[in-house]
């Protein structure tokens, strides 16, 4: 008996060990003074490829935010670059397909390999100007879409129509946020990461 309970704690230990392991994670990193942005481990844990096949959507908002350092002051915000995918599962072709902006559509056949898409660097066309000590700060959140959101978030994304929560309809807008909420009340997991890079000096030329 003894040894069936330290087997299972055996177990247990590992399956924490590789849990943690495979934590999602956001790294920000500057080469040639050219951000790139990786994100690792966001389906590791299952939910979110739960959520896909039960028909939930998920968003993937970033931004990318330039400072300049200034010690024993604020530091300096410079500017700001943000961009969007959407990751859903297409129950006729039983795959996965994740679009960004611009348009960019790709399709993946498994969860592992829709991880690994995700996984790819994302290079931020971002630049230092001027002088100084820079950092870039990255946030990203995962959310769950309904079925207007992602109508919408879609046709957005391939630059059809501007956000509809920018202006127009306050109606659509008002049942968007009740549908959002009762998302939320409905315990969907969400996910929000937060990194930043290291700092970067720049001389003027």
């Amino acid at each position: 008996m003894r040894s069936g309970l330290a087997l299972l704690a055996l177990v247990g230990a590992v399956s924490v060990s590789r849990a943690a392991a495979q934590a999602p994670a956001l790294t920000v990193i500057v080469q040639s003074g050219v951000p790139r942005v990786q994100t690792t481990g966001l389906l590791a844990d299952g939910k979110f490829v739960g959520l896909m096949r039960s028909g939930f959507p998920l968003r993937l908002h970033y931004r990318l935010e330039l400072w300049r350092s200034r010690s024993g002051w604020f530091d300096q915000y410079i500017t700001e670059a943000p961009w969007d995918a959407v990751a859903r599962h297409d129950p006729l072709a039983d795959d996965f397909v994740l679009i960004r902006t611009g348009g960019s559509v790709a399709r993946y056949g498994t969860p592992e390999d829709l991880e690994r898409g995700l996984e790819l660097p994302y290079r931020v066309n971002v630049k230092l100007r001027g002088s100084g000590n820079f950092y870039f700060l990255c946030r990203l959140e995962v959310t769950t879409l309904n079925d207007t959101d992602l109508e919408e978030l879609t046709r957005w994304l391939k630059g059809e129509v501007s956000p509809a929560v920018s202006g127009g309809n306050l109606g659509g807008a008002l049942a968007r946020g009740a549908q959002r909420l009762l998302v939320r009340i409905a315990g969907l997991p969400r996910l929000a990461l937060e990194a930043r890079s290291e700092t970067v000096n720049r001389r003027a030329n």
